[in-house]
C-alpha cells in the first residue's frame, strides 16, 4: 500500500520518487496553463454566480498569477528532479539527505503540526466570522468538516496499514 512509504522504518526508492515529482511537475504545468486560459475567459465571458463589485477586475490577475506560479513550480520541480536522475554524484547526496530517519520524522512531525495549527486556525476563523459573514463561516465550517473527515479517513487507512 502507497501509505506504507510514510513509515520510518520502510525504504525509500529514490528514482521512483524522483520520477513520481516529474510527473506531478507537469500536471503542475498543465494546470497552470488551464489557470492562465481561464484568466483570458474570466473577464467578460465567464458566466458569475454571485458577481461582485470588482469581480471582472480581479479574477483574470488571479487566475493568470496562480496559472503563471503553477507553471513555475511544475517546470523548476521538473528540472530540478531530471537533475537528480541524470548527475549520480547530485543524486547520492540528495538520496541520503531525503532517506535521513532524522528528516523524515522532521517532515511528519512538520506535517502533524501544520495540520493541528489548521484545525485550530480554522476553529478561531468560524469564531471570528459569525460576526463577519454567513458565507465565509459556512465555507469555514466546510473545509474544517472536510478536514476532520480527511483525518478519521487516513486515520483509519494507516492503522489498517500497521
Amino acid at each position: 500500500m502507497w501509505l506504507n512509504q510514510l513509515f520510518i522504518e520502510n525504504p525509500i526508492n529514490f528514482e521512483r520518487r524522483c520520477r513520481s515529482r516529474i510527473i506531478i511537475g507537469i500536471l503542475f504545468a498543465l494546470l497552470g496553463l488551464v489557470a492562465v486560459a481561464l484568466s483570458f475567459v474570466a473577464g467578460e465571458r465567464m458566466p458569475v454566480l454571485y458577481l461582485e463589485p470588482g469581480y471582472r477586475d480581479a479574477i483574470p490577475g488571479f487566475y493568470s498569477g496562480t496559472g503563471v506560479g503553477l507553471i513555475a513550480a511544475g517546470v523548476i520541480t521538473v528540472l530540478r528532479n531530471i537533475r537528480y536522475l541524470k548527475d549520480p554524484e547530485l543524486n547520492k547526496k540528495r538520496k541520503i539527505y531525503e532517506t535521513d530517519e532524522r528528516n523524515r520524522m522532521l517532515g511528519l512531525r512538520c506535517w502533524a503540526y501544520t495540520g493541528y495549527t489548521m484545525m485550530i486556525t480554522l476553529y478561531i476563523g468560524i469564531l471570528v466570522s459569525g460576526f463577519i459573514s454567513l458565507t465565509v463561516l459556512t465555507v469555514l465550517m466546510t473545509v474544517a468538516a472536510f478536514y476532520a473527515v480527511l483525518l478519521l479517513i487516513f486515520r483509519f487507512l494507516l492503522q489498517r496499514a500497521m
